[in-house]
């Protein structure tokens, strides 16, 4: 059995609450952070004020490389 690689990450903009942590509005999941931020800047441009984020979403090929990672 091969060493577990790196995870790939995806960069997901998304909308957050106002009031509590959470999510209110995942946009997608892009391959690259500044594919990422276009959306946010986007939405900036459009008048949101929802605080806005990108999360970082580690992507594993299996559970054993993701228990491997942890």
């Amino acid at each position: 059995m091969s060493a577990p690689g790196p995870p790939e990450i995806l960069y997901e903009a998304v909308l957050m609450r106002d009031d509590e942590d959470g999510i209110v509005y995942q946009a997608g999941a892009f391959t690259t952070e500044a594919e990422a931020q276009k959306v946010l800047d986007i939405w900036q441009a459009e008048g949101r004020t929802e605080p806005m984020a990108i999360n970082l979403v580690p992507v594993y090929r299996s559970a054993e490389d993701w228990d491997a990672d942890r």
